[in-house]
């Protein structure tokens, strides 16, 4: 319970009793909830390397060509094996031509090892006929060219790839013939010939492994947005939420980070609103309220809204977000917290003075407050969960428990974090949702009941290591990810996103 004094007296304060099974029976796991049913799948660096060899190497054996055209028909098709197979067998000239690849007399000049290569010929290094540069114009032995023939000196060559480098970085291996009108891919062998830098080099290696390729070209892949973190995610076309093994999420999608059960498109216009009310923004972002009895000013010091006050003659129990009584937002009691009410402005005597601008206002104000909270509570709860070991170091030295035993909090945790992640985000859908209508009674409803458990087991983990029970933590997590699981379920059935209201109301044209 977050609190401004101390209190006590909230241990009848229980889970909801619709589950009756044993809870010491009950299996949970700590991974969350909405990873069990998403279908993607985490990916490292050699299971990247493997899975791209395997693809090239099956369209090396099926079209007969060299593991380095595979390669690059591969990037060129973006790794849509059956596309490419069927264009390559409708008009096999016209894709390699497409691709850059050259076809017919091989023309080739690759200086290596003291010799040069013309046309896989190897000759003695001064048996180069003086030619002119395509570029510098300047008469010169010591010159390369790709299989069409085009020749430049290595100078050039050299100058013309580190630019490319430089300013297309991994797309340089899409870099062709300096010629204008050629189309010919530069070949690994010609990069490798020319005395490069070798940051640049490094740079053209780096983008040559296939296994970026695969993952950089290919539309079911991404790699994880986490600083330093070398794994991919492969997920199927139009998935959303995905988890990382480094822990960290986000939206395969757009990239930003997990935002279930609101859509891209509502995301990015909630934050876009939430920067234009600047004023209001830094209003709400105040941690202190006063009490709504007798106005003591009251500072939240953790995840839970719980709320008592710290004056020893008020003491009232009222809800951080609405600055309701507690007593209804017990389980069991109406709880309409989470939704937004317009009769009270009706019931305003001042709420006539107010122009439709002003109503607005109210109504996103509303959700953006709750919204905020269980974004400013989340930092409470990764405080929490840092602190967890140590709690669990506590309960061990005060009985017979081991560190496996008192595992289940470092699972609740994981859940209240899930809960809340996820809670913040399903205002951000509510704004955009119609009024009115079958689905957003039943959304709203399932909102209540995990926006009740999530904020009973905030409360529990917050109690002191002697007044924590096992069973009902183990009872009251699992619950709280059955409720996070019904509102994502119902969200998915309804399909990602909110359908555009009509009618003035939320999600219509004067939202932006």
């Amino acid at each position: 319970m977050s609190e401004a004094g101390s209190s006590d007296g909230y241990d009848e304060m229980s889970c909801s009793q619709e589950d009756t099974s044993d809870p010491e029976e009950e299996i949970f796991d700590s991974e969350p909830i909405r990873q069990q049913t998403q279908t993607f799948t985490v990916l490292d660096a050699s299971e990247c390397l493997a899975l791209a060899q395997k693809e090239v190497d099956e369209v090396r054996e099926l079209l007969c060509c060299s593991e380095e055209v595979a390669s690059i028909l591969m990037r060129q098709f973006r790794w849509n094996r059956e596309k490419l197979t069927e264009e390559y067998l409708c008009d096999a000239d016209k894709v390699l031509k497409r691709a850059g690849i050259h076809q017919g007399e091989n023309l080739e000049i690759v200086h290596a090892d003291g010799a040069v290569a013309v046309g896989g010929t190897s000759q003695p290094r001064g048996s180069l006929p003086d030619v002119q540069c395509l570029i510098c114009y300047e008469t010169s032995a010591d010159y390369s060219a790709l299989g069409c023939g085009h020749q430049f000196c290595n100078t050039c060559y050299t100058t013309f790839l580190a630019h490319k480098i430089t300013d297309e970085g991994y797309n340089c291996v899409f870099a062709t013939c300096p010629k204008p009108e050629c189309s010919l891919v530069v070949s690994e062998r010609l990069v490798h010939s020319l005395a490069l830098p070798a940051d640049k080099r490094a740079i053209f290696d780096k983008a040559r492994r296939i296994e970026r390729s695969y993952v950089d070209d290919n539309p079911n892949l991404k790699w994880c947005t986490a600083a330093g973190c070398g794994n991919a995610i492969r997920a199927p076309k139009g998935h959303l939420g995905v988890k990382c093994s480094c822990g960290q999420r986000f939206c395969f999608k757009c990239n930003d980070e997990d935002h279930a059960p609101c859509s891209c498109e509502e995301l990015a216009k909630w934050m876009v609103k939430c920067r234009d009310d600047s004023e209001t923004y830094n209003w709400l972002m105040s941690n202190t309220k006063a009490c709504p009895k007798c106005a003591t000013s009251i500072e939240k010091n953790g995840g839970c809204n719980h709320m008592t006050c710290k004056n020893s003659s008020c003491k009232f129990e009222f809800c951080w977000v609405c600055l309701g009584p507690w007593r209804i937002h017990r389980a069991g009691s109406y709880y309409s917290c989470n939704r937004y009410d317009p009769e009270k402005e009706k019931e305003n005597p001042e709420a006539k003075k107010k122009d439709s601008s002003r109503a607005a206002l109210e109504r996103y104000l509303h959700y953006y407050t709750r919204f905020t909270n269980h974004h400013n509570s989340l930092k409470f709860e990764v405080e929490a969960r840092a602190k967890m070991e140590e709690k669990i170091k506590e309960m061990e030295k005060q009985g017979d428990k081991t560190w496996i035993d008192c595992t289940y909090l470092k699972d609740a945790n994981e859940a209240l974090y899930e809960c809340r992640y996820a809670l913040q985000y399903t205002y951000v859908y509510a704004f955009y949702l119609p009024q009115g209508g079958n689905f957003r009674t039943h959304f709203e409803m399932n909102q209540t009941e995990l926006e009740q458990q999530t904020e009973q087991l905030s409360e529990m983990l917050e109690k002191d290591v002697s007044e924590i029970h096992r069973a009902e933590v183990v009872h009251c997590f699992t619950m709280a990810k059955t409720r996070l699981t019904n509102l994502l379920e119902l969200v998915a059935v309804r399909g990602s996103g909110s359908a555009t209201d009509t009618s003035g109301g939320a999600g219509s044209s004067s939202d932006p």
